[in-house]
C-alpha cells in the first residue's frame, strides 16, 4: 500500500510540476512591414485610390474607397482590428489623436527597424542597410530560446529571407521559416507542411529571397498546432513589396488580408487550451511611408517615414482601446516589454536598452 502511494504521489507532484510549466505565458510578435499609420487610423487614402499611376485596378479596392467617415473608412479596411482589437486591447500610434510612436534609428528602413525592435535598441554604426549581413546583436528571440522556460519553444516566421541575418540565426540556431525556407527540411513534417511546400516550389520565383504573406501565415498556424512553440514571431510584408512596386490597390488589399490573418491567430489561440487566455500578442512594424507621392518609398531621405504604431491585445493587455495625447515610444521599448511578459531577464551586455512601455507591469 505504501508503495502504491508513494507511487501516486510522485504522479502527483510530476503533474503539478508540468501544470506550473504549462502557465508559462505564450507570446507572440507580429511586425508589418512598412504599413503606415496612416491607413492603419485613417483608411484608404482617397487621392492614391483615385491616381491611376498607382490604382489601376479599382474594381479590387472599391469597398474600401468614397467612405467620408474616417471610422467606417478604417472598419471597412481592417474590420478585426476596428472591431475586437480596438475593444479590447490598445492601439498608440495614431498621431492625428497625438499619440507618437516611431524608430529610434536613423535609417528607417526595414533591417534597422527589425533589428531595433528585436534587440531593443538601434545599432546606427553597423546597422545602416538591408545588406547588413549576420546581426552581431543579441536579441530578445535567443535569450528566450536560452533561457530555462522557453529553451527550444521560440520559433520564427517570416516572409524576408533576410530575417534569418536579423535575428542572428548563424549564431544561436533559432528554429526560422523564411524566404524560400521549407518545412520538408524538418525531420517529421505533417502532411499540411508537405502541401504547402509544393504549393511554394511549383510558385513562379517572382519575389526573389521572399514568400508571400500567406505562407508565413500557414506554417506559423500549423506549427502553433503541432508543436505548441511558447514565443513565436511572425513577419509579413506584402505591404512593403507592393508599396516599392507603386500599387497602392494590391497594398490595400495586402492591409485587408493580414487584418484578416489577425482574426484567424486570435481565433486559434482561443481555440486551443495550450495558449488560451494566456497568450500576450504585440503587433507592430518595422517603419512607415513617405506621403503623396512618395508613399511608396522610405528611408532618411523620405520625411516621416520613421512614424511607427504598435497594437497589443491578450493577456494582461488593459483594455484601453484607441489611446490620445501620449508618447513619444519608440521601436527600442518593445524587447523590454517582451521580456517582461515572458518573465526573464534582457539586458544586452555594453546597450542600454529601452525601458518597457506603459502599458507593461
Amino acid at each position: 500500500m505504501k508503495k502504491y502511494f508513494a507511487t501516486f504521489l510522485l504522479l502527483l507532484l510530476c503533474g503539478c510540476a508540468m501544470a506550473k510549466s504549462d502557465k508559462d505565458r505564450r507570446v507572440i510578435l507580429i511586425m508589418i512591414d512598412g504599413l503606415r499609420w496612416q491607413e492603419l487610423y485613417t483608411g484608404t487614402d482617397a487621392e492614391l485610390a483615385a491616381n491611376k499611376d498607382f490604382t489601376r485596378n479599382t474594381s479590387s479596392i472599391k469597398a474600401f474607397c468614397n467612405i467620408d467617415n474616417v471610422e467606417q473608412r478604417r472598419s471597412t479596411l481592417m474590420p478585426f482590428t476596428w472591431s475586437f482589437i480596438r475593444e479590447n486591447g490598445l492601439m498608440i500610434g495614431n498621431r492625428t489623436k497625438g499619440s507618437i510612436m516611431q524608430v529610434a534609428n536613423k535609417y528607417s528602413i526595414s533591417y534597422p527597424g527589425y533589428s531595433e525592435t528585436l534587440t531593443g535598441h538601434p545599432d546606427d554604426e553597423r546597422i545602416r542597410g538591408n545588406g547588413a549581413g549576420d546581426n552581431p546583436n543579441i536579441n530578445i528571440l535567443e535569450v528566450a530560446n536560452e533561457s530555462k522556460k522557453y529553451k527550444g519553444s521560440v520559433r520564427v516566421f517570416a516572409r524576408w529571407g533576410t530575417q534569418r541575418q536579423i535575428v542572428g540565426q548563424a549564431r544561436n540556431n533559432l528554429p526560422v521559416i523564411a524566404g524560400r525556407d521549407m518545412f520538408s527540411n524538418s525531420p517529421k513534417p505533417t502532411e499540411k507542411e508537405l502541401m504547402l511546400d509544393e504549393m511554394k516550389r511549383k510558385l513562379f520565383d517572382f519575389q526573389g529571397n521572399a514568400q508571400l504573406d500567406l505562407w508565413a501565415y500557414q506554417y506559423a498556424s500549423e506549427q502553433m498546432r503541432t508543436l505548441h512553440p511558447k514565443f513565436v514571431f511572425i513577419q509579413f510584408g506584402d505591404t512593403d513589396l507592393h508599396a516599392h512596386n507603386g500599387r497602392y490597390d494590391y497594398y490595400l488589399s495586402a492591409i485587408h488580408n493580414i487584418d484578416d490573418y489577425f482574426r484567424l491567430i486570435w481565433e486559434q489561440v482561443q481555440s486551443d487550451p495550450f495558449y488560451r487566455d494566456n497568450t500576450t500578442i504585440i503587433i507592430t512594424c518595422d517603419h512607415g511611408r513617405g506621403l503623396g507621392a512618395e508613399w511608396c518609398d522610405h528611408g532618411p531621405s523620405i520625411k516621416r517615414a520613421n512614424e511607427t504604431w504598435l497594437m497589443a491585445i491578450g493577456k494582461d493587455i488593459p483594455a484601453l482601446g484607441e489611446m490620445e495625447n501620449n508618447g513619444p515610444f519608440y521601436n527600442k521599448q518593445v524587447a523590454a516589454s517582451l521580456a517582461a511578459y515572458l518573465g526573464i531577464d534582457y539586458q544586452p551586455e555594453g546597450w542600454e536598452i529601452g525601458e518597457k512601455l506603459f502599458f507593461v507591469k
